[in-house]
């Protein structure tokens, strides 16, 4: 899978329904975790930048964008996610997102968020329950809503919210898209168009695509 450059939704598009899904949430974690608040004095960390698909989600905030490399991504640092050259209590929120699947070890990557939020501040953070295998090799893991709560905490986080994206309906939606054949992909616009609707009428969630995850820390 390419990484993402901008948020642009179309029914011909392979990745309709789990943008759908994800994009909404992200949108909507991120708005309340910057309510009421001046965002001309607020430190935003962007870890796993990419090419900056949510920076205008950040709009007036001071925003540092993190990635490992240059390649498929805009940042302002070059860094280990799970070694941040940052001083502690630098940030004020880290936004981290389908990043933690490509991390060997993710409990370092919640212990540097930890360690660069400033009391009080808060991570955006998102990871896949269900995802087909991309960016191989770097694709490590993927998490229940019990695992996120297990880490978070264990870094010394405190999870404020754990949101699956969607439901099963969905996910098997996605599964049913990734096995098409080539010739079958006139079937999806009309897969993409009916699946909200089914979905709708089903209160699954066991089995999401991914979870958009609020945590503060004390």
């Amino acid at each position: 899978m390419r990484r993402l450059k901008r948020r642009r939704l179309g029914l011909l598009q392979r990745d309709y329904l789990v943008h759908r899904a994800l994009w909404p949430a992200i949108e909507a974690a991120v708005a309340g975790v910057l309510q009421g608040r001046d965002r001309a004095g607020l430190t935003v960390i962007d870890l796993g930048c990419g090419e900056g698909p949510y920076a205008d989600l950040f709009e007036g905030c001071r925003r540092i964008a993190i990635d490992r490399s240059c390649e498929g991504a805009a940042p302002d640092l070059l860094a280990d996610v799970a070694a941040l050259p940052l001083a502690g209590g630098c940030a004020d929120i880290v936004f981290c997102t389908q990043v933690i699947e490509h991390v060997p070890r993710p409990d370092r990557l919640l212990a540097e968020c930890c360690r660069t939020l400033r009391p009080g501040g808060q991570l955006v953070l998102t990871g896949p329950f269900y995802w087909p295998l991309h960016e191989e090799p770097h694709d490590y893991y993927r998490y229940t809503r019990h695992g996120f709560a297990h880490l978070l905490r264990e870094a010394g986080l405190l999870p404020l919210q754990i949101v699956p994206d969607c439901g099963s309906v969905t996910q098997a939606a996605v599964s049913l898209i990734e096995a098409l054949p080539r010739w079958a992909l006139v079937l999806l616009p009309l897969i993409n168009a009916l699946t909200p609707l089914l979905q709708r009428g089903s209160n699954d969630c066991r089995s999401p695509l991914n979870y958009v995850i609020v945590a503060r820390k004390p």
